[in-house]
């Protein structure tokens, strides 16, 4: 096995080879060295798809939530005899192209010949495909002890025919004809199964240092086999965003590693990246969050974030819709599960770098109990929230890179110069997601929610109000409205007086509360409901509220 680079020296070299790294590698450092973001990948989001073509609804469904890329892979691609014939991928292709206007990536079963693979090869370039996987999950099912993993790596026992070294060297050999058939395609690979602390230690190492730096060379130029550097994962045991976050950070260490030999080889390569080109939580009876369950779309949004903090080249779920074990991100009715909404709040809403951020929390909770994902660029600003535990948290969110606020969970993100210093602020239930998509400036644009009691996730735009101090308007929401069990209201902060009328002028509800506190409406009979909102330095705002 090469010597590994130290992390920092990997991290100085890229540096001096590539000015335009420098502000994505120090991080959240400050405002300065980050201030370009991260950069978000053209195919960052998209999707398996292996079980049958799409239906008309889903198709259209799949362009509405902008998903690009489509992975046409699984096991099945790699051992069933009709995907053993080119020929019988075509449609697959073309049905990408053409009728999801996405950008297919294609898996070479590993078991093709030589001569097949310059064949394949020169077949799907004729027809526009340029990404390709080799193979799939060529680990092994872990044990409880992990043993079968150290037999396959060290004591040479095979897995499918290959033991890790074998796969190794053959996956380079086929990458190898591949480049030499197609010196512009792009390969990913190798898509192990197994995403934890042992496999990332025992064997991503070793693949990523023994394949990230060879090359075939081709006249003058030298191209690299490894274009990105790939990994499954199903989680099973609800595995939360800062133990993640350590095997990230592990796999991304090698990745800087080799990208320093790699640069010294030929400066003009693109960085090796990685890829999540399977994700999901388990289908067992023993999983703590089950794939059809509002969490595991919390999860998978999640497992997003971390992989574009990371400047993933793309994130692509298992999958669109399938039978047996079922990991579908559609249900049968051709609607959304969470998982799928969840993925499509930042598909749909995505911007074109990753925004760094950091969270301060009350020593009474943990950093875990709330996920945040930021996004940004010269259009605005969106920012996904998370509640993933069992107790309701009050938030602010600062896009000034300065915590402010008193709430229990203080966020900070890192605007643009300039950018508004208004809060977001409120309180986010248990199990609950809110998505705020803000201006240029910060101004708040929308607010959406969604939580394991909504069928899909509510957009509320702000309506113009009357208030009737100075001769002011101001823009205020009620959220969820309609309402079913309680509502707030965005953009107040502070105690107001609040009181709640049917349309005949009875009195229903009345109280003293802060702005940011949810309003129970459970008992009230469903109907319209005119609300009454006064604020400690009397301003009176004005709302009409449906109870369904």
């Amino acid at each position: 096995m090469k010597n590994l680079f130290p992390l920092s020296a990997a991290r100085n070299r890229a540096r001096v080879a590539r000015p335009w790294l420098a502000g994505l590698v120090l991080g959240a450092a400050s405002v300065g060295a980050s201030a370009q973001g991260v950069p978000v990948s053209a195919n960052f989001f998209g999707i398996n798809y292996w079980y049958s073509q799409p239906n008309a609804t889903i198709t259209t469904n799949l362009k509405q939530a902008k998903v690009n890329f489509y992975r046409i892979g699984g096991n099945g691609r790699n051992k069933d005899a009709f995907w053993a014939v080119k020929e019988n991928w075509l449609p697959t292709v073309q049905y990408v192209k053409n009728s999801l206007n996405g950008v297919p990536l294609v898996q070479l079963p590993i078991t093709l010949t030589d001569s097949q693979v310059t064949a394949w090869v020169n077949y799907f370039k004729a027809n526009g495909v340029l990404y390709y996987t080799i193979g799939n999950e060529p680990d092994p099912t872990p044990d409880s002890t992990g043993q079968n993993l150290t037999d396959w790596v060290n004591n040479n026992v095979p897995v499918d025919g290959f033991s890790f070294y074998a796969f190794r060297d053959r996956f380079k050999a086929i990458a190898r004809l591949m480049k030499l058939a197609d010196n512009n395609c792009k390969i990913i690979g190798g898509d192990f199964r197994n995403f934890y602390d042992l496999p990332i230690s025992l064997y991503y190492s070793k693949f990523i240092n023994d394949v990230g730096d060879e090359y075939v060379t081709v006249g003058t130029r030298k191209i690299p086999l490894l274009d990105t550097f790939s990994f499954h994962y199903y989680d099973s045991q609800g595995r939360r965003e800062q133990e993640l976050a350590g095997r990230f950070d592990a796999v991304q260490g090698y990745i800087d590693g080799v990208n320093t030999v790699r640069d010294g080889i030929d400066n003009t390569w693109t960085d090796l990246r990685l890829a999540v080109t399977e994700v999901n939580t388990e289908d067992k009876a023993s999983s703590v969050w089950a794939p059809s369950g509002f969490t595991a779309g919390q999860f998978l949004a999640t497992m997003t974030k971390l992989a574009l903090a990371k400047r993933a080249f793309c994130v692509t779920p298992w999958s669109i819709l399938e039978g047996g074990r079922d990991f579908s991100l559609y249900n049968t009715n051709n609607t959304r599960r969470s998982t799928m909404h969840h993925f499509a709040m930042l598909s749909e809403n995505q911007r074109l770098n990753y925004m760094p951020g950091e969270q301060e929390t009350n020593p009474a909770y943990s950093k875990d109990d709330l996920v945040f994902v930021g996004l940004r660029d010269a259009t605005g600003y969106t920012v996904l929230l998370l509640n993933n535990s069992n107790t309701a948290r009050s938030y602010t969110i600062s896009l000034t890179n300065q915590y402010a606020g008193s709430a229990s969970a203080r966020i900070k993100l890192e605007g643009y110069a300039g950018v508004s210093a208004e809060l977001r602020t409120g309180t986010i239930e248990a199990h609950k997601t809110i998505l705020y998509r803000l201006t240029s400036t910060g101004a708040f644009e929308s607010k959406t929610y969604y939580d394991d009691n909504d069928a899909a996730p509510v957009l509320q735009r702000p309506a113009t109000v009357m208030a009737t101090t100075a001769g002011q308007h101001e823009l205020v929401s009620i959220y969820p409205n309609p309402a079913t069990r309680s509502f707030t209201l965005d953009g107040l902060t502070g105690p107001l007086s609040l009181t709640l009328r049917s349309l005949a002028g009875q009195v229903v509800l009345q109280r003293q509360t802060e702005a940011t506190t949810p309003i129970d409406i459970s008992s009230l009979a469903r109907g319209m409901y005119l609300l009454t909102a006064t604020t400690a330095d009397g301003r009176v705002l004005r709302q009409k509220l449906v109870k369904e």
